[in-house]
């Protein structure tokens, strides 16, 4: 292996164009296969629970483990079916979430690293537009699966779901083969490129944290306040529609996941525009605003749900691209997995609260009383973006940068 390394190494000398574009990991071919296997590592994590937030200490070795550790909790889940254990099956889903938010942080990770600069919002999309696939492909297929095995075993029951679960466990070995290669590709681009040469020598401590600026905390909260007016939202939604519009169970589902319909394609484009255009904090704060627009068309308006479900849809996909890119522009590099495992435990702190209160307030209150309190989630969200763009703009922050004063200051630090 080191030989073909300082054989790639001698090739790169002689100039661009001799090493094939799929092998120079300094070309946007060989970034573009980087990102696919990004997209694919993230495909297979339809749920997850809780988070390890340190990957660059674990480098290659914690995405495989990570991968690992989401194989096993799915086949530990599908057993608990099979055995009709469901303490066993509670397990399954932990030792998966262990590994699934772990594997997320290090997605973000990758991306940051492989990527920079204007590029950096159109690869969150695309990572936000894969996993929101595997969410629609998951909803839509496991039931057809799970009739076909039906038709096979001969009965329904435990077994059958057992064995369809782990049927459905094949997308986590294609996360596995994912974090196989990308662990490959990293440690072979760190050699070639001497990335090891760039870096500060500082490493990750969970001290970090204490020094956090403003800013990120800022976009810590509106992550927290955004999100949790939007999941839980989702996944009270169905009873939601067919108490108060009156739709039936089928037309229910169906309005209750064109949020996820709508991201997937719709990431890509929006980060896209974010990356021709910047100014994040702006995009952040149309995104926030028109969510809220949408809980209060829900709560106090019998108007067609579409329209705000398809809003909500809308900017969901707008703040993943813009909010999440702006983790890499305040925090240094050797503390991004720190940041970004930290914002995502907080994140499902947060989700874990709220749909506990969710619920109290729903079995007590009712659905308006529910939508009021997710108008409030929202609102404070709404209003820390609001601070961040005062306090950025206050300390000459870059976070509301044009994408033409971001390439300026990029070249002049190249010079």
């Amino acid at each position: 292996m080191e030989e073909e390394d300082e054989a790639a190494r001698a090739l790169l000398a002689d100039g661009p164009g001799v090493l094939p574009a799929l092998c120079d990991p300094s070309r946007l071919a060989h970034r573009l296969l980087v990102l696919a296997l990004m997209c694919f590592l993230g495909f297979a994590i339809f749920a997850m629970i809780i988070l390890l937030p340190f990957r660059f200490r674990f480098s290659g070795w914690g995405t495989i483990i990570f991968s690992c550790f989401v194989c096993i909790g799915q086949v530990v889940f599908a057993l608990g079916g099979i055995f009709n254990a469901f303490w066993l099956m509670e397990f399954g889903r932990f030792i998966f979430g262990t590994g699934g938010e772990s594997l997320a942080v290090a997605q973000n990770t990758y991306a940051v690293s492989w990527f920079k600069g204007k590029e950096l919002n159109l690869v969150f999309g695309l990572q936000l537009s894969m996993a929101r696939i595997g969410s629609t492909v998951n909803m839509n297929l496991m039931g057809w699966l799970y009739s076909k095995v039906e038709a096979s075993l001969g009965s329904a029951g435990h077994t059958t779901l057992g064995v369809t679960l782990m049927i459905g466990g094949i997308t986590c070995i294609l996360s596995l083969i994912c974090a196989l290669a990308l662990a490959y590709l990293d440690r072979r681009a760190e050699r070639i490129l001497h990335k090891e040469q760039g870096k500060t020598g500082e490493v990750i401590k969970l001290s970090d944290v204490k020094d956090f600026s403003l800013p990120l905390w800022l976009v810590f909260v509106i992550c927290v306040g955004y999100y949790v007016a939007v999941f839980p939202f989702i996944g009270l939604g169905k009873v939601f529609f067919m108490e108060k519009f009156k739709f039936s169970s089928q037309a229910a589902s169906a309005i209750n996941s064109v949020v996820y319909v709508i991201s997937a394609p719709m990431a890509p484009v929006f980060g896209f525009l974010v990356d021709k255009t910047g100014k994040n904090i702006i995009w952040v704060l149309c995104a926030v605003a028109t969510t809220l627009v949408s809980h209060m068309m829900l709560a106090f308006t019998l108007w067609n749900p579409w329209i705000a479900m398809c809003l909500m849809g809308v900017s969901y996909s707008l703040l993943a691209c813009a909010l999440w890119p702006m983790v890499a522009y305040v925090v240094p590099e050797h503390q991004l997995g720190t940041a970004y495992g930290f914002m995502q435990s907080i994140q499902n702190l947060g989700l874990a609260i709220v749909s506990i209160i969710a619920g109290v307030i729903l079995d007590t209150r009712g659905y308006l009383f529910l939508e009021v309190f997710f108008i409030a989630c929202v609102s404070v969200s709404l209003l820390s973006v609001v601070l961040l763009y005062l306090v950025n703009r206050a300390r000459g922050g870059n976070l509301n940068y044009s994408a033409k004063q971001r390439e300026e200051i990029k070249l002049s630090h190249t010079e």
